[in-house]
């Protein structure tokens, strides 16, 4: 199925994916402005990686030549699989990995990413560790975006991110999720020293 295929029966039966709302509390999926976004806006074959999981990884995993899915709560990932098989939804350039993504992404093999969402841990620090292990496998040009902005860590990188024009663009803001663009061909997260960097020298 196309991805905005997929993206309307997602919005017709919004399944429930995680534990929380299993237990009858608030839907964490992601908005849908931004699942528009990805569906519009991200080629075909794509290499694509998130922290997190839910209707994204569906999206994702319709658009991607491979997508990968780090979260540790694999009740939601065979929630997710299980949907799918149900809907005719192919899963087979899915990866989940059961794990928190701060103990995954600092070993994870070089790799070249067209995009990264971080929607994982939201504690301090997780949002930085994923950022700062996965920045630079991102290619010139490929987007990052950010859920959460309205949580200080997801606000935080928000606001360090757009400071650092020679690295990236902002190119949209979608309620509380950001996307950047890559635009520096050299390192972008790691080997950087603080006084290169414009948000430590304006505190």
């Amino acid at each position: 199925m196309e991805g905005l295929e997929v993206l309307n029966l997602l919005l017709n039966e919004r399944p429930q994916f995680h534990g929380r709302e299993l237990a009858g509390r608030h839907n964490y999926a992601i908005a849908t402005e931004v699942l528009e976004w990805l569906a519009k806006y991200l080629p075909y074959g794509c290499n694509t990686i998130e922290t997190g999981c839910g209707y994204s990884t569906i999206i994702l995993g319709c658009i991607a030549n491979k997508h990968i899915a780090i979260s540790p709560f694999t009740e939601e990932h065979q929630l997710i699989i299980s949907w799918c098989a149900e809907k005719g939804i192919a899963t087979d350039r899915l990866e989940f990995i059961a794990k928190p993504s701060q103990d995954v992404v600092p070993n994870l093999p070089d790799s070249i990413f067209d995009f990264v969402l971080i929607d994982g841990d939201h504690a301090f620090p997780a949002p930085f560790i994923d950022w700062y292990y996965l920045a630079d496998m991102l290619r010139v040009g490929g987007y990052l975006a950010i859920d959460d902005t309205q949580i200080p860590t997801g606000r935080i990188l928000k606001d360090f991110l757009t400071m650092e024009s020679d690295r990236w663009s902002l190119t949209a803001e979608l309620g509380k999720t950001t996307i950047f663009r890559r635009t520096s061909d050299l390192k972008v997260a790691k080997g950087i020293m603080w006084n290169e960097q414009p948000f430590c020298l304006e505190q």
